[in-house]
């Protein structure tokens, strides 16, 4: 074993113990399933500190212990919750953990003990559902999941899931009700198609920490995932299609590396530079936050001050704010090491992608699409990119403006309801637009 991997490992053990939990094994052999608790812990300092219990989980732990949304977790297995420990919980313990919870609810403390189950698992009445993993090469297990049409004769086409920007997992078991879930959901039940899918470090049950992990060895796991289609003798290496949801939806066309794709789906992506989509949904944010024009581009010439330094000259937050304090108020996370969760560093990586360049270089079917109400990431990047491909391949890009949609297929009636996330209910259309679309082009 490597130095650097006994050093992960160790540091990895001593968080482990650090929140309360339960080690975990090192990693080799078969990938250990997380637990299944039913609520999120939202950190609080009033009325007192702990964490906050969100929505509970009908037929979860959570409710049968008897959680109610706003009760207060000051202790779990005796180690106080404070902020990180609220951050890592949901995904830290492992099926069969005891956790015994000290409970504070209208000034009454309450002791509660529950043992986790395992995170329920995905079934499908028309495919078969397998869970293995792959190792990357800092000896982290990635969780790979694979579903096999029933029934199916000979080889089948695949469908390679790449991910979005955070640590949210990819498995999408029924107690999972976001429209992606559902849409994963519809393509493995009824298209026809393969569907692979893998948890970057620190996502669902894959080892690591995505609060310290970086964009480089994100993308060598998807890199791997796909060098792993290999492994599934039913799986048709020639007819390999790689959808791209949000951040997935940029670096797609790095994924293969050079090895034959049938097609690309993007939905929600990017193909600019980073600093541009910062640049763009900065002022998107500040707009729909009801500045004025006039607040917005003053703000913005601070944010290009700000981003120059982050983005382009590669220098850290800390550092940036220490010599300018007046733009620390642009940064919106509490601590200048970490954005969305990820570390600075993460994005300093995105910025150095060329992804205009990998897109020039597609010249298979391509749908890139793109929400009505997508806040997030710009029209103008799935144009750009259908327009690529096109230009190696007349008419094998298409690009969509979806009607009344965000950044994660939900539905809404405004900018305003998809800024404040009031959606609407799920719209099938999505789903039989891309079942359509992957049997015109299988």
């Amino acid at each position: 074993m490597s130095a650097l991997r006994r050093l992960l490992l160790s540091t990895l053990a001593v968080l482990c113990v650090s929140l309360g939990f339960a080690q975990p094994a090192a990693p080799t052999g078969e990938l250990p399933r997380r637990g299944f608790f039913g609520t999120r812990l939202g950190y609080v300092a009033q009325p007192v500190a702990g964490g906050q219990v969100g929505r509970v989980r009908p037929d979860s732990p959570a409710e049968k212990l008897g959680l109610k949304t706003g009760d207060i977790v000051t202790h779990i297995n005796g180690r106080a919750v404070d902020a990180t420990f609220a951050a890592q919980f949901t995904r830290r313990p492992l099926a069969g953990e005891k956790l015994t919870l000290t409970v504070l609810r209208a000034g009454d403390t309450q002791q509660l003990e529950t043992t986790l189950p395992e995170f329920p698992r995905e079934s499908y009445a028309n495919a078969e559902i397998i869970y293995t993993h792959v190792t990357d090469a800092k000896g982290q297990r990635l969780r790979l999941t694979v579903t096999k049409p029933k029934n199916a004769t000979g080889k089948v086409p695949v469908i390679l899931i790449a991910g979005w920007l955070s640590e949210n997992p990819v498995e999408s078991p029924d107690i999972m009700q976001d429209e992606i879930s559902k849409i994963f959901r519809g393509l493995a039940d009824s298209s026809g198609f393969a569907v692979m899918r893998v948890d970057k470090p620190g996502s669902g049950d894959s080892d690591g920490d995505a609060a310290t992990g970086d964009f480089d060895t994100e993308l060598a796991g998807y890199q791997l995932a796909f060098r792993e289609l290999a492994r599934f003798d039913f799986l048709d290496r020639d007819r390999v299609f790689i959808y791209g949801l949000s951040n997935g939806g940029g670096f797609a066309p790095l994924i293969a590396q050079g090895a034959p794709v049938r097609g690309y789906i993007v939905f929600g992506g990017w193909a600019k530079t980073w600093f541009e989509h910062m640049m763009e949904i900065e002022r998107r944010i500040a707009t729909l936050s009801g500045k004025t024009p006039g607040e917005v581009n003053a703000r913005q010439k601070q944010i290009a001050e700000l981003y120059t330094d982050y983005l382009v000259h590669g220098r850290a937050p800390a550092e940036i704010f220490a010599a300018k304090p007046q733009l620390r108020a642009l940064w919106t996370d509490p601590t200048p090491d970490v954005q969305y969760g990820r570390p600075y560093t993460y994005y300093q990586q995105l910025q150095k992608l060329n992804l205009a360049e990998a897109w020039s270089k597609v010249a298979v079917p391509t749908l890139a699409m793109h929400g009505e109400f997508d806040w997030i990431m710009s029209r103008e990047d799935h144009e750009l990119i259908a327009s690529l491909v096109n230009k190696n391949t007349p008419g094998a890009a298409e690009f969509v403006a979806v009607p009344k949609t965000g950044h994660g297929y939900q539905t809404f009636a405004s900018w305003e309801k998809s800024f404040n996330w009031q959606a609407d209910a799920f719209d099938e259309t999505h789903l039989t637009r891309l079942k359509d679309w992957l049997a015109k082009h299988r």
